[in-house]
Parts: structure tokens; sequence; C-alpha cells
């Protein structure tokens, strides 16, 4: 809509429209992970355009009297790409802690484990491509020894976070079971700190990072189901895919075994009482992990063989919270979709 001699926008234009816009820029930031802490300007701007994307999908598809200028959109998106990294620049230049302008180099890491295998991941790590700017052992067992070289144990390991301003945590799988690294991960998911698990042969291990020198350190990269973006990327799979299926509700109803429990399953997860995927329930070890909603489906249903051991089914309960990302499930829904009313 152009006023070429003059005159102005409806009041509709104002009290509707532009916050429109501006919810969904803002929502867009949120889910790109540019409020996340520490705060990573890349990810605001991806979040930005990828809104901009959205307000143009919705402008074609209204009809011709709600379509405002194409060029508030575009100059808002201007506007946006200058000033909120400005700001962030700014706060960056002004050393605000949880601000920072790209991936952070020479990262704070602590190494929880027995004494020699500690010092022997922290050897690798010191001599590898990242040169960490700290490296701190810290001791898998409650209790420390008088001569040991240790900052803490794993008791204290919250603490040890905040006082040295720690980026990355390292177990080392020789001393700790892996339930016990899913129970401190859940524990410790408030500081926001990345996790890796360093194998007991560490150097026979094809690792998840890139290698850049000989003595690089190969780890087990850890991405828990409960990190603060992963349950944000999980709660919009839910909501897009009730959405999706309520809109295709009266097709996909005839090829669902249970119909009303489909309907009814859609609400649930729509209002957030379940998640499309959660764990299996068969044992009792899944109160051990981090708390997610409860699942319609969960990692068995994505499994081609019918599966009723208990130690499997735990096995497949530990890696999803593990490793998660949202591709699992998607690809369970898929794979599942007949099953969709449990």
């Amino acid at each position: 809509m152009i006023y070429t001699e003059g005159g102005h926008y409806p009041i509709t234009f104002y009290i509707y429209v532009i916050p429109s816009y501006m919810l969904i820029w803002l929502f867009s930031i949120y889910f790109s992970g540019g409020y996340d802490k520490s705060v990573i300007i890349r990810k605001s701007i991806i979040g930005l355009l990828v809104g901009t994307v959205i307000i143009l999908v919705l402008y074609a598809l209204l009809p011709e009297s709600l379509r405002f200028s194409r060029a508030l959109i575009l100059l808002g998106t201007l506007w946006g790409v200058l000033v909120l990294p400005g700001v962030r620049l700014l706060m960056f230049l002004f050393k605000v802690p949880w601000v920072q302008v790209g991936e952070k180099e020479n990262k704070r890491f602590i190494i929880v484990g027995g004494k020699n295998e500690a010092e022997r991941v922290a050897e690798l790590l010191e001599s590898s491509f990242i040169k960490p700017e700290f490296v701190g052992l810290v001791s898998s067992d409650e209790k420390l020894l008088k001569e040991d070289v240790f900052i803490g144990s794993i008791s204290q390991v919250i603490d040890i976070i905040n006082i040295y301003d720690i980026d990355e945590v390292v177990f080392c799988s020789k001393n700790i079971p892996h339930q016990i690294i899913i129970d401190k991960m859940t524990e410790w998911q408030p500081t926001q700190v990345d996790y890796k698990i360093a194998p007991e042969d560490s150097l026979s291990i094809i690792g998840s990072n890139s290698i850049h020198t000989r003595g690089d350190l190969y780890t087990v990269n850890i991405n828990a189901v409960d990190k603060v973006a992963n349950r944000r990327n999980k709660r919009l799979v839910d909501v897009l895919f009730s959405l999706i299926f309520l809109i295709l509700s009266p097709i996909i109803i005839f090829f669902q075994h249970k119909p009303g429990g489909f309907l009814a399953n859609i609400f649930r997860v729509l209002f957030g009482v379940k998640s499309w995927v959660g764990y299996c329930l068969l044992t009792e070890s899944h109160h051990l992990l981090p708390k997610i909603k409860p699942g319609v489906l969960n990692p068995v249903d994505g499994m081609t063989l019918n599966l009723q051991d208990d130690e499997t089914i735990d096995n497949l309960n530990i890696l999803y919270a593990r490793d998660y990302n949202v591709w699992k499930d998607m690809n369970i829904i898929l794979y599942a979709f007949r099953y969709l009313g449990k």
C-alpha cells in the first residue's frame, strides 16, 4: 500500500501489523539462540534474517487489503541488522562477560577423573590445536587426598565452574561410568557449560572433532537433551508437528492405529503436557536421566527390531539423552508415524 500523494497507514497497521512483525523477529532470534548466554552476535543476525523470510512469506499469503509496504519490512530488517549487532558490539567492547563476537577462543577447561587419567588428558589437551587458557583437574572421588594436584572434587564442580569461569567440562570415561556422567550433567545444567567425554584410549578413537595436530585430543561430544538450546528446539519441533498434524488431521487420521488417541495427543503436545518423543518407560532407570516431558513415542519406536531387553532399552535412553538432536525426533516420528495415537 503506497501513498504517492500523501496519506497515512490505518490504525490497524500500528496496533496489529507492526507488533506482529516485532514478535516474529523476537521469536526467530530466540529460536536461533540469539538470547542464550554467552550471547553470540552471529546468531542474532541469523534469527533476524529468518524472521524476515517468515514475514515476507506471510505477507505474500495475505489478501491485498492487508498488504502494507514491503519496503517497511526491509527497512526494519536493515535497522535490526545494524542496531542489534551494534549494541551488542558495544557491550563486547565494554567487556560485558556474556557477550561474544564469535565462538570463544582459548577456552577454560576442567577435567574430571582419576589423577593419572586426568593428567594424561590434560597433557593431550595442552599440546593440541585448541591451546586452552586454563586447564584444571577435578577428582572423580568425593574426597581429596592431601598430595593431590586437583583444584577440587566432583562434588564441588558447580563452585569451580563459577570461580574459574569454566567453559567446558571433560569427563574421563576410564574413571566415571556413563550413568554418573548423565547424572552430573543434569545436576550442573544451570551452569550452561559444554561437555565432552575423553575415552580411555583417546588416541585410538576416531574423534568427532577436527584433527589439527598429531597430539590433538579426541573426545566424544555431549549434546544433552536438557541443554537450553535443545529444550527450546525440541519444543519447537513439538509445536510445529502438532500444528501440521492438526491441519492435516482429516487425512492423517485414516493412517493411524488409534485415531482418537492421535487427536488427543495433538492437543497434549501442543499444550506442553507431552512431547512427541520421550524416553522409553519400560525400565526403571529413566528417572535417573535428565527430566523431559513424557513422550508419545520413544527411541525404541525408531528401531526395526521389537526390543524387550532392559539393558538395550536403557542404552537407547542414555544415547537419546546424551546425544540429542532434533533430527532424531523427526526420524522417530516419521518411522513410527502410524502409532502417533499411543
